[in-house]
């Protein structure tokens, strides 16, 4: 349902995110009670998300890690919980791409081997044709980078006029100012996202794309 920040599930990803969601939950002893309290996430949403029957939007994604207390890389990513952080070097294949879906988003995570690193890296597909969608305008700490690998998009902002970026365009921004992106054709955008975190952070938070609750645009 819209209301939860939720959608029926396409298949559009190349995992499941529901069986993730449930096991890190278990793993930390947490109810669902208890995740809905940290989160602001309905507990029927978050059965729903567990059981691949809606696809969390990219607001609630955040909200799930941020209440979880885990980097929203070990969500939207595949196998990075069970790869060692120790080196400091590590490669992303193209044919290795897997992305986690999200109401507006395709969010395929990079180079999540190494851990405790400031800059989340992230190849995204952006599907939303909707500024007012329920994604929204989101805002968060650090600041962030994006590259348009492929189409159009628009990056719409709480202070500035929409700004519109074709492929091979780039933006730099403080993510402390509402944002988000929209695809500006009937074919989804791709873009490389690469977030910096505003300093170095704990192996609890590492990457986390937000240090407090989610603030969302009415």
């Amino acid at each position: 349902m819209e209301g939860d920040g939720t959608r029926p599930v396409a298949a559009r990803t190349d995992g499941t995110l529901g069986p993730r969601v449930r096991r890190i939950r278990k793993d930390l002893g947490m109810t669902l009670a208890e995740v809905s309290q940290a989160t602001g996430i309905s507990i029927s949403a978050i059965s729903k998300i567990e059981n691949d029957q809606v696809s969390p939007t990219f607001a609630n994604l955040m909200r799930l890690a941020e209440g979880l207390d885990i980097p929203l890389g070990r969500l939207v990513s595949i196998d990075s919980e069970d790869r060692s952080g120790s080196a400091r070097m590590t490669v992303t294949r193209a044919g290795d791409a897997k992305y986690r879906t999200t109401q507006s988003y395709d969010i395929w995570a990079l180079c999540t081997n190494i851990q405790h690193k400031r800059m989340m890296p992230m190849v995204e597909r952006v599907r939303s044709r909707d500024p007012d969608s329920a994604d929204g305008m989101i805002s968060h700490s650090g600041e962030e980078f994006v590259f348009v690998l492929k189409g159009a998009v628009a990056v719409h902002t709480e202070h500035y006029e929409p700004v519109r970026l074709e492929e091979g365009d780039s933006l730099y921004m403080d993510s402390q100012m509402a944002h988000t992106y929209t695809t500006l054709s009937q074919e989804d955008a791709e873009i490389l996202m690469v977030w910096l975190s505003p300093a170095a952070q704990s192996s609890s938070d590492n990457t986390r794309m937000v240090e407090s609750l989610l603030n969302r645009k009415s």
